[in-house]
């Protein structure tokens, strides 16, 4: 026996198993293929098994197989040509009776007699009802079909940069400084050493504070501000590399450190450890 023909003689040869085939064969299961067809799971269970009897007559039949190759990508001429010998023989649709001039039913003198007018609004009405099922499954026959599964959407959440939320405060509060508490500026050799041209005015330059509750050394630049026990900002500035800046307020005191790995503090000459409070280079914390 050749390839070919074992080929030939393994394939399914039913309309349902070919379905069922192709089916498996992309991985869907029967309640995808309804959900998709918008039928039960049952109907397509009955489909697989070429049980069309069940199904509610020739014409859903042969529209439920042509929507389910067209879901699964497969030629529906061949399974509709091939589906005919496997549908049952259904009943002949009895004929409208027809109307005569006169009809009547007599009972007796009593009753009166019924013309055919009052029986032609009954007829008519059955007529447009008929229309209207026919219609209804014609437009069901014609809708298109999606084979693309639903999935649900995938939500994205974007990550929060802290240093995004505090660098903001840096250039909205970088002209405040004049204004606030007497902060001295003790410069080190190195912060001599810049070619920093400073900015002379015709006052008399007052005297630098060169102690205070608080101080802060700069080993590298970074930005500072801190308010105290009154909700006063005692500080608020960037402070260059090889600057040191003393403040005084009440405590306790609220600081934000910008650069903290390169910022030394100190509360009345005791050094504060800066680490616990350091998230992404930046230092949040009270200080009493």
């Amino acid at each position: 026996m050749s390839e070919q023909t074992e080929s030939t003689m393994s394939q399914p040869h039913g309309v349902g198993s070919r379905l069922k085939a192709r089916r498996e064969q992309m991985g869907l299961a029967i309640e995808q293929v309804a959900a998709q067809l918008k039928l039960a799971k049952k109907q397509i269970e009955a489909i697989e098994s070429d049980h069309y009897s069940s199904l509610p007559g020739n014409t859903f039949a042969r529209g439920f197989v042509r929507n389910y190759a067209k879901l699964l990508g497969m030629d529906a001429a061949p399974l509709l040509a091939d589906l005919e010998g496997l549908l049952p023989t259904e009943r002949a649709q009895v004929a409208l009776p027809s109307v005569r001039e006169e009809v009547g039913v007599s009972l007796g003198s009593t009753l009166p007699r019924v013309s055919s007018s009052s029986r032609l609004p009954a007829v008519v009405a059955g007529v447009i009802g008929f229309g209207l099922v026919f219609g209804g499954v014609w437009w069901y026959l014609q809708q298109p079909v999606s084979p693309q599964l639903d999935t649900p959407p995938v939500e994205v959440v974007a990550p929060v940069d802290p240093v995004a939320e505090v660098a903001s405060p840096v250039s909205s509060t970088a002209s405040a400084t004049a204004s606030q508490v007497a902060v001295a500026v003790v410069p080190t050799p190195a912060a001599a050493a810049a070619t920093v041209t400073p900015t002379v005015t015709p006052a008399a330059t007052p005297t630098p504070a060169t102690s205070g509750e608080l101080r802060l050394v700069a080993r590298g630049e970074t930005w500072v501000q801190i308010f105290d026990a009154d909700g006063r900002r005692v500080i608020s500035e960037v402070i260059p590399a090889g600057g040191e800046r003393f403040v005084s307020g009440r405590a306790p005191y609220r600081l934000k450190i910008g650069n903290a790995p390169q910022t030394r503090l100190y509360l009345r000459g005791k050094e504060v450890d800066l680490a616990p409070y350091t998230q992404v280079n930046v230092a949040a914390f009270e200080l009493k």
